[in-house]
C-alpha cells in the first residue's frame, strides 16, 4: 500500500515540516524551482510536489542538497539549530553557486584570481 501523505495544513505550508525547509534552502540561495532542480538532479514537478507537501524528500536528495549547499544536515531532518554550520559556511555556499552560474570565461578568470590570492598568502 503507498505511503499517502497527510496534509495537515491545505490552505498554507507548514513551517515545521521539512519540505517547508527544502523550500527556505532554495529561497535562500534566490534560485527558481528550475534553477534548484536542476543542481539536486531532480525534475522541477519532483520539487514542485516537494515544496507543497505532496510527495517526501527522498534520503538521496536530502543529503545531496546538504552537500550541494553546505546546509545542516540535521537542522534540515529536524529544524533543530542553523540552516548553514557557520557564517563562512553561508558566505562560502553563496560564492560558489555565483562561481556555478557563470560562464565558462569568467570562470577562468575567478580561478585565476584565486590562484594570485593563494600564491600572495603562501609568500607572507
Amino acid at each position: 500500500m503507498p505511503l499517502k501523505i497527510v496534509d495537515l495544513y491545505p490552505d498554507k505550508e507548514c513551517p515545521l515540516s521539512m519540505n517547508h525547509r527544502i523550500k527556505e534552502v532554495r529561497t535562500a540561495f534566490g534560485l527558481s524551482q528550475v534553477k534548484f532542480a536542476e543542481r539536486m538532479a531532480i525534475s522541477p514537478s519532483y520539487l514542485a510536489e516537494i515544496e507543497s507537501n505532496k510527495k517526501i524528500a527522498s534520503e538521496r536528495v536530502i543529503k545531496l542538497l546538504a552537500v550541494e549547499f553546505n546546509v545542516d544536515y540535521n537542522w534540515l531532518r529536524t529544524g533543530e539549530g542553523l540552516m548553514f554550520k557557520t557564517d563562512i559556511d553561508v558566505q562560502l555556499a553563496k560564492i560558489i553557486s555565483v562561481f556555478k552560474s557563470l560562464d565558462q570565461q569568467f570562470k577562468l578568470c575567478a580561478l585565476s584570481q584565486l590562484e594570485e590570492l593563494a600564491n600572495l598568502y603562501d609568500r607572507l
